[in-house]
């Protein structure tokens, strides 16, 4: 836990001290949460100032700001965010951790969880809890490491190019692991090489000695293994591979999993095809660290509760099984997610039905990638479309082109209205601001 004088904090974060010296045992950024000890950082949201909630009956030590408060004791900045920043910073300098970054357009919370469940078994893990994986969450998990922690495992998310470096640049991972390159902030940063170009800062911030671990995918391999000297690869023909796979009813995938003259049984405890990868990724750098094949097998094959992930729930008596994957959308997360439903529908011999939220931020190729996700839906044989957005008035036009029913709906609750009574298994899924899971809450 941070304990640091007002005085040096001040130093840290180039701010200037107003009042007197004490010491911090602590940080919040929300008011509601000071016991009394901590110092108070006045970050500006889209919705909110943390400015507007300071007041002398506060219970912190110190605030940092970046306009004089009735306080104390006040560090006056620039700006408050990268106040944090800088102090985040520096408190990591405190200790030597092996610090993982993980980015990547889809699968970077799932092999992040994998990792940490591998590396608790064997040394104490500190890691990315929900989506603190930005300028804010980033630097508020590294305030809770401490002397015992070996392991940092932390999620890094980005929404324009210099993000990653500037994450990176306060966490100083060692190890960096791209998960996937894919289409998601495409309206962003114009175009998927862009795209690789932002998440590849992560393993261009690597020190010399460091080790990046990247997908075989033949699209941006090249690029992502020139950024920096040491590589390894994980999927179909790279260092860390699967062989003899087969999935159960549930679509939860086993296989032997391969590292030069290593193999063990992997069944793995989450399910779809995507999570192979997702385990290699997570493998690979288990491998590297030194870590007994008979903890990697442990860990992916025990319990990997992710909320919003493909969850399955029960509703109507039974009758209609809901499939909650509704934590984020982008093209080739959808297309799997289907997948898994199409699958799933099979093993349980009923009907399949999807009800899906527009995918954001995927520039001028978005009516595009709609109109490709009805063109699977089809493929797959889902027997019915509930669409919600502008967008995905495109992927019920090619549904429809292959006699697939599809609707356009108006609101959460008029697709709960329209499924509610159907017998077999429904699929959530949708951009994090379609809050596709109001589905179920009207369903409940």
């Amino acid at each position: 836990m941070l304990k640091i004088s007002a005085k040096k904090l001040a130093q840290v974060v180039g701010g200037r001290l107003v009042g007197k010296d004490s010491e911090v045992i602590g940080i919040e950024i929300d008011t509601r949460k000071l016991s009394g000890s901590e110092v108070f950082f006045a970050l500006k949201g889209e919705n909110s100032d943390g400015h507007n909630y300071i007041n002398s009956q506060i219970k912190a030590e110190a605030v940092v700001v970046s306009k004089e408060a009735d306080f104390p004791t006040q560090i006056i900045v620039k700006d408050t965010l990268k106040a944090l920043g800088d102090l985040a910073k520096y408190y990591r300098e405190q200790f030597q951790p092996i610090v993982i970054g993980i980015t990547g357009s889809n699968g970077k919370t799932t092999t992040k969880e994998m990792l940490a469940a591998i590396l608790k078994t064997h040394q104490p893990t500190l890691y990315t809890k929900a989506n603190y994986n930005n300028e804010i969450g980033l630097p508020l998990t590294l305030f809770q490491l401490n002397k015992e922690h070996r392991y940092v495992v932390l999620e890094m998310g980005m929404r324009g190019l210099g993000q990653i470096q500037y994450l990176a640049d306060i966490a100083k991972p060692s190890v960096g692991i791209v998960t996937y390159i894919g289409e998601v902030h495409a309206e962003l940063l114009g175009s998927i090489d862009n795209i690789a170009k932002a998440k590849g800062e992560l393993l261009s911030s690597l020190p010399q000695d460091g080790l990046g671990v990247i997908p075989t995918d033949k699209d941006y391999y090249n690029y992502l293994s020139s950024l920096t000297e040491n590589i390894l690869s994980f999927g179909v023909g790279g260092d860390v591979y699967a062989k003899e796979i087969s999935f159960d009813k549930w679509n939860k995938a086993s296989f032997l999993l391969c590292y030069q003259d290593k193999t063990v049984p992997i069944s793995l405890s989450l399910p779809g095809e995507h999570n192979i990868n997702n385990a290699l990724a997570a493998a690979t750098v288990a491998l590297y660290l030194g870590i007994p094949l008979e903890n990697i097998k442990a860990a992916l094959e025990g319990e990997i509760a992710i909320k919003q992930r493909l969850v399955e729930i029960e509703k109507g008596d039974g009758n209609l099984i809901v499939i909650d994957d509704t934590y984020n959308a982008s093209p080739s997360s959808v297309k799997e997610a289907l997948k898994h439903l199409a699958t799933r529908a099979k093993a349980l011999g009923v009907k399949s039905y999807a009800a899906l939220g527009d995918m954001k931020e995927l520039g001028k190729n978005s009516k595009k990638y709609h109109y490709e996700i009805g063109n699977i839906a089809a493929e797959l044989d889902i027997d019915a479309l509930f669409l919600l957005g502008e967008e995905m008035a495109m992927a019920q036009i090619a549904a429809k082109e292959h006699g697939l029913q599809a609707q356009i709906c108006s609101s959460h609750q008029e697709i709960a209205a329209k499924v509610q009574d159907l017998k077999g298994i429904l699929l959530l899924k949708g951009s994090r601001s379609m809050a596709m899971e109001k589905v179920l809450d009207y369903l409940n």
